[in-house]
């Protein structure tokens, strides 16, 4: 591809598919992913400019899609190259790159006899939610590309089922099981012929997991200054020498003395009797890290009921709830629950109770990214590098009570909007209130626009601040579609999550903000 061609990809405008980020808020209902059913061949593509950790790129993706009842098969090929017009050949290495290009492979949908699905999930709910809440394996799509699964079965027998989930197939870490059934169907007693049970699990093996350990050292390679080496993990100076062969750990100048440096205590032991009027640095203070050589799992477990009330043409009412159990740790519930849909409405609305040392959604949209994080810690003149898993929130968390309300409203041709609002209160709780916000257009009378969104949410905080919007409880996604014919359209999303990496109570761009920004132009035949 020669400069020129790169050069027009680039000035492309607007952006890709942002998948990491859908506009879901909880009370949605779990969008299909690819799971129903199309006939036939087509493809899409886009071709533009993408920018992933601070670099961009010209890109060219295919998407082709096959359809035939029941059965589905996508590919997402995606081509990258750099300023010098270099194909990047990092994600066409090996056989598990290869598998990575399965946007998906489909059989049916969860209410069929058999179904099973291997590929991208940005959406995916257990239950009422209390455990798994349209959670996401694509959140820092297309730079991680994660291939999940699930398989399950409803038999005809009281309509006992079953179905697994992965968000990985070859880590297997995120997993969920669920178990259902209609146990009173064969009474034909009113209201409870129609009561639908089920068991859930979610489970998390290794938290850690999010950050890679290249040379299975325990330490993760986001602050291991020698990821591939086993012996060495600290570099104070950034001179290249590891800490813990270096006579000058903070890179002074100066030889430090051995009283500080147990290195120069082993090798130059009596360096300072020998040259008693030499200058020794006494000023060291090394940076520590803490080692991981273990798993640390988090198992969630709940139970859920639905009873369909009033089933017709024009309105629907549903009564539900669930109960949840962290292992170890504290139980929330769910009851009463209702849910309805009346003309362009759906409404949700539920009494929860949280004890202590409980967070409801536990596997929520941004848990790939939660699950742990880097925390560095200043002690006097040195720092502490360490992970801060999700779990650990857990044991600040406090009991609580309140309301959970869902409203959306389908405008016909105009868009979408949505709003939930989480307002619980305690004696001491400290991460009750959550908010979630998405407005969605999709109108072709207005200048040709075809789509318009934008989502923000902020989650499990003390309280909703306006003032700050970009806090580590925040994340915001926009994306727009413009058509420039019946089979082309220029496409533009943005995305930002952020992380209090110090501590500090404030998030500082560009280090804290973890954004995602893509733009081109995708054709469909």
């Amino acid at each position: 591809m020669n400069k020129c061609c790169i050069f027009l990809l680039v000035l492309l405008p607007l952006t890709l598919f942002a998948q990491g980020l859908q506009n879901t808020i909880p009370g949605d209902p779990e969008i299909d992913d690819g799971t129903g059913y199309s006939d036939g061949f087509g493809m899409s593509g886009v071709i533009g400019a993408l920018t992933m950790d601070g670099e961009t790129y010209s890109q060219l993706r295919l998407r082709p899609e096959i359809g035939f009842g029941k059965f589905g098969f996508g590919l997402d090929i995606d081509l990258l190259f750099d300023s010098d017009g270099n194909l990047i050949k990092e994600n066409w290495e090996d056989w598990q790159d290869y598998i990575d290009k399965i946007f998906y492979i489909r059989y049916g949908t969860r209410e069929d006899p058999f179904y099973a699905k291997v590929g991208s999930f940005s959406s995916y709910v257990l239950g009422h939610g209390l455990i798994f809440d349209h959670y996401s394996n694509v959140l820092r799509y297309p730079s991680e590309k994660n291939v999940g699964a699930y398989v399950g079965i409803n038999t005809f027998f009281s309509g006992i089922g079953f179905e697994v989930f992965t968000h990985n197939i070859y880590k297997n870490e995120i997993i969920a099981a669920r178990l259902h059934g209609n146990p009173l169907y064969y009474t034909k007693l009113p209201y409870l012929e129609n009561l639908k049970i089920g068991f859930n699990m979610g489970i998390d093996r290794n938290q850690y997991d999010k950050y890679p350990d290249s040379d299975k050292d325990g330490v993760p390679d986001v602050y291991d200054a020698f990821p591939d080496d086993i012996d060495y993990c600290l570099d104070n100076d950034l001179d290249g020498i590891p800490d813990q062969v270096d006579f000058d750990i903070n890179g002074n100048g100066i030889i430090d003395h051995p009283s500080v440096n147990p290195w120069v205590a082993e090798n130059l032991p009596d360096i300072n009797e020998i040259y008693p009027n030499t200058e020794f640095d006494m000023d060291v203070y090394p940076d520590s890290v803490t080692i991981y050589k273990h798993r640390q799992d988090i198992k969630v477990f709940s139970v859920d009921y639905n009873i369909p009330l009033i089933e017709n043409a024009i309105f629907n009412l549903d009564h539900y709830g669930e109960y949840a159990k962290i292992d170890k740790y504290g139980s929330g519930i769910i009851f009463p629950g209702f849910s309805s849909k009346f003309s362009i409405f759906h409404a949700k609305l539920e009494f929860c109770y949280f004890a202590d040392q409980f967070i409801p959604g536990y596997f929520d949209r941004l848990y790939d990214e939660q699950r742990s994080e880097v925390r560095i810690d200043r002690i006097g003149s040195r720092y502490v590098y360490s992970l801060e898993t999700k779990e650990q929130f857990l044991k600040s968390s406090s009991a609580s009570m309140g309301w959970f309300a869902y409203l959306s409203a389908d405008i016909l041709k105009f868009g979408t909007i949505k709003i939930a609002y989480q307002d619980m209160y305690g004696s001491h709780m400290n991460t009750g209130k959550s908010l979630w916000a998405s407005v969605s257009a999709n109108s072709l009378d207005v200048i040709r626009l075809k789509e318009a969104g934008i989502s923000y949410s902020q989650t499990h905080t003390r309280y909703i601040d306006f003032l700050h919007p970009r806090n580590s409880n925040a994340a915001l996604s926009g994306n727009v579609v413009y058509s420039l014919s019946s089979n082309a359209d220029i496409i533009g999303t943005y995305s930002e999550i952020y992380t209090d990496t110090n501590r500090d109570g404030k998030v500082q761009a560009p280090t804290e903000v973890i954004s995602s920004m893509s733009f081109g132009v995708e054709f469909r035949f």
